[in-house]
């Protein structure tokens, strides 16, 4: 049985469709129960939705709002940093349809922001980005700094939008300005509380945003969570960057949310572990049922 079997067995053995992940956790008589954390839980009035478009970037429908995180946008090919995108975006920028805002969880890696990202931040009306990204893209661009909140208001909603600290490399690491990185964390009346994590690689990072998010504003509903294990031999030895598939699940079995969304598995040839790994990972920790497939990119998938 290969790993992506697998992953459909693990999920529908939790009563969770991989097409379609719906909300609630099953009982031991199989009957479906949603979470009760006030604030956290999906609103039945919006859609909660995601669409992985390739490798970090997914757009999100949340609260009546769109949001796309990380732009890339170019097809196949090589850049001067050295890396490779090995596989297009599941659609151009041309089919993305209004977007809110971007949280860009940074801008100085061809991976997170391509030559057509770039393109794009310029008809968005609201990009959320680290201070570096200001001073490097321009006033377009809101500088964060972690903790710092932000609020994106719609006719019918408010998000509020937060900054959240992320290490783009091991514990103990400072890359200085090319590795300063930002997660976020979306929280409000009606929205269900989603912690993005950004290019983050540290377990100890992410558990320390997991509890202050919790003591804060509650339960974590969703958690979007960047794999892969980049690794570059320029950088740290050829130390993961981003989360190992073992380091994503015990996240997710720290954090405890109700749904996780794994991206930046694909599509670039940085990544040393794939999304067979990060089933398996989550599988030997015990929270595969909390996985949503995002496998063919380009489908929505219901997050409510």
């Amino acid at each position: 049985m290969n790993r992506s079997t697998l992953f459909r067995a693990a999920v529908a053995a939790a009563g969770v469709s991989l097409l379609a992940a719906c909300g609630g956790n099953a009982s031991a008589d199989g009957e479906e129960k949603k979470p009760s954390s006030a604030g956290s839980t999906p609103s039945s009035a919006e859609a909660f939705t995601v669409t992985h478009v390739g490798g970090p970037t997914a757009v999100l429908e949340i609260a009546g709002q769109r949001i796309l995180i990380d732009p890339t946008f170019d097809a196949p090919k090589k850049y001067k940093s050295g890396m490779s995108k090995t596989k297009g975006p599941a659609f151009g920028p041309e089919k993305l349809g209004k977007i809110d805002a971007v949280l860009l969880s940074h801008d100085q890696h061809d991976d997170n922001l391509d030559g057509k990202g770039r393109e794009l931040l310029k008809d968005v009306p609201v990009v959320f980005s680290t201070p570096g990204a200001h001073k490097r893209l321009g006033d377009h661009i809101t500088p964060m700094k972690s903790w710092e909140a932000q609020e994106l208001k719609s006719s019918g909603s408010t998000i509020k939008v937060t900054a959240v600290p992320a290490l783009h490399g091991p514990d103990g690491v400072d890359r200085g300005a090319d590795g300063e990185v930002t997660g976020f964390v979306l929280s409000g009346k009606g929205v269900p509380t989603t912690y993005i994590s950004g290019d983050n690689a540290s377990v100890k990072v992410a558990k320390q945003v997991g509890d202050r998010i919790k003591k804060d504003i509650g339960a974590i509903d969703t958690a979007i969570l960047f794999a892969g294990a980049a690794r570059t031999p320029a950088i740290l030895d050829n130390a993961p960057l981003t989360l190992t598939s073992k380091n994503a699940a015990l996240v997710a079995k720290d954090l405890n949310p109700r749904k996780v969304v794994p991206i930046h598995t694909d599509s670039w040839d940085i990544y040393s572990e794939d999304i067979q790994s990060l089933v398996k990972a989550f599988e030997d920790q015990g929270v595969a049922d909390k996985l949503v497939g995002l496998e063919p990119a380009g489908e929505k998938k219901d997050l409510s």
